[in-house]
């Protein structure tokens, strides 16, 4: 071949690598899908000089080829808009799914008298195709879709020529929709991450201001979120009978919906609090008031909702599935009755127990969450109610509560909180 004749060779080469450049060069400046789409489609549409172009990709859960965008200088925005609502293809079918099963590129000359080819799309848009190149989208092994560009506008049919300058921009493409997608997951992920740091905020709003118990009584209360927020809560209420009422709850899950569940369940404890004398019948109406809400999302909450009269000790309590309190006493734990009662939210209509003790001077009684018991160290060993209760024949107090956490916090070690932890401690000064 002479210096004349490889002219035109030389110069489709360097018309091929320059629009390469061109196409690289814009799509590296797009990270937003919603951007990338259009620009990919026009740009497979001018390395080719093709009438129309579409992109499908893979959902790896309906396991379908998706219409994501659709150029067609014709139909407009209008095809885009049909073809991306009404035209799913199944792995295998049509030119797309014969390319994506197969991770191989064809060039059709005549679409029509193709046994694979599919007129979904055709009848759907009222394009015609006639000539097609499909390659499919890869990296690293994982098919991501095919890309599509119909009917040559200079030629009768595409070359292989058009063949090799579509499958180089289809390597392009494809790293091009991959980093899109990384950075719009990156920005969800610090979207997601706002959004909670502010719900941790919020949540820190419902923790109760402690108030003073009087009468040489004391509240102390400690509440650590597994996650950014949680599900655990606890609140001292003033009553009118003078008793101070006081609970612990945990909501059966984790994160944002459990943290939703338990500012639903704080406010309904608060607005039923002074209507009910008794804490039976307290736990009874909080649990009817909140039960189609729960049982609707698949929530549940275990309480311990005690009344406390500080001028004499008298402590009244029931609970709905939740660990019972711990009434320490010389080094020692009294056990309290056990105590029926199912979680809030898993029937209506449920009735609760109650018992009644008093607390004496030098007493004191801790309501815990099971992040207490179920603390994990880094064996992923739990840390158990005999620990727990060894912990008050050794420790110093009252009151008992810092110990304690400082006594799971070295237990736990390097480990993850594994679960939302709450303490909340009343006692009483010892005798002079």
């Amino acid at each position: 071949m002479n210096r004349t004749e490889c002219e035109p060779y030389v110069e489709a080469v360097s018309n091929r690598l320059r629009k390469l450049t061109e196409a690289n060069h814009s799509l590296a400046g797009l990270e937003s899908l919603g951007d990338l789409f259009p620009r990919l489609l026009d740009l497979a549409k001018e390395v080719t000089d093709a009438e129309a172009s579409s992109l499908m990709l893979y959902n790896p859960e309906s396991q379908l080829l998706e219409f994501a965008s659709v150029k067609d200088d014709v139909m407009g925005d209008r095809a885009n808009d049909l073809l991306k609502s009404s035209v799913k293809l199944k792995m295998g079918e049509g030119i797309a799914g014969w390319v994506a099963q197969n991770r191989e590129p064809v060039m059709i000359r005549d679409a029509q008298k193709d046994s694979r080819f599919s007129n979904q799309a055709d009848n759907k848009s009222g394009f015609v195709t006639k000539t097609m190149l499909t390659v499919p989208l890869v990296h690293q092994e994982e098919i991501l879709g095919v890309l599509n560009v119909l009917n040559s506008r200079e030629k009768s049919f595409f070359d292989n020529e058009d063949l090799a300058l579509l499958e180089s921009f289809a390597d392009l493409a494809a790293v091009a929709i991959v980093r899109s997608k990384l950075v719009e997951e990156r920005i969800e992920q610090e979207r997601l991450q706002a959004e909670l740091r502010a719900a941790a905020k919020i949540q820190k709003l419902f923790w109760p201001k402690l108030p003073d118990l009087g009468e040489g009584s004391h509240v102390w209360a400690f509440s650590q979120p597994a996650a950014s927020v949680g599900g655990d809560l606890y609140d001292v209420i003033p009553m009118p009978d003078e008793s101070w009422l006081v609970y612990v709850a945990d909501v059966a899950g984790k994160g944002l919906p459990a943290a939703l569940i338990m500012a639903a369940l704080s406010a309904k404890i608060r607005s039923e609090a002074p209507m009910h004398g008794e804490v039976d019948k307290l736990l009874a109406n909080v649990n009817n008031a909140m039960y189609e809400l729960m049982s609707e999302e698949g929530f549940f909450a275990t309480t311990v909702l005690s009344k406390y009269w500080p001028r004499s000790g008298r402590v009244q309590t029931a609970r709905a599935g939740h660990p019972h309190p711990m009434w320490v006493i010389n080094h020692g734990c009294r056990e309290l009755p056990k105590l029926g009662g199912i979680p809030l939210g898993v029937e209506f209509g449920t009735e609760y127990e109650k018992t009644e003790f008093v607390l004496s001077p030098g007493e004191a009684i801790l309501f815990i969450t099971d992040g207490v018991t179920e603390a994990e160290n880094e064996q992923s060993e739990l840390f158990g109610n005999d620990r727990l209760t060894d912990y008050f024949g050794v420790g110093s107090g009252p009151p008992w509560a810092e110990g304690l956490l400082e006594r799971v916090g070295s237990w736990r070690g390097n480990a993850e909180t594994n679960d939302d932890l709450t303490i909340v401690e009343i006692w009483r000064d010892p005798p002079r």
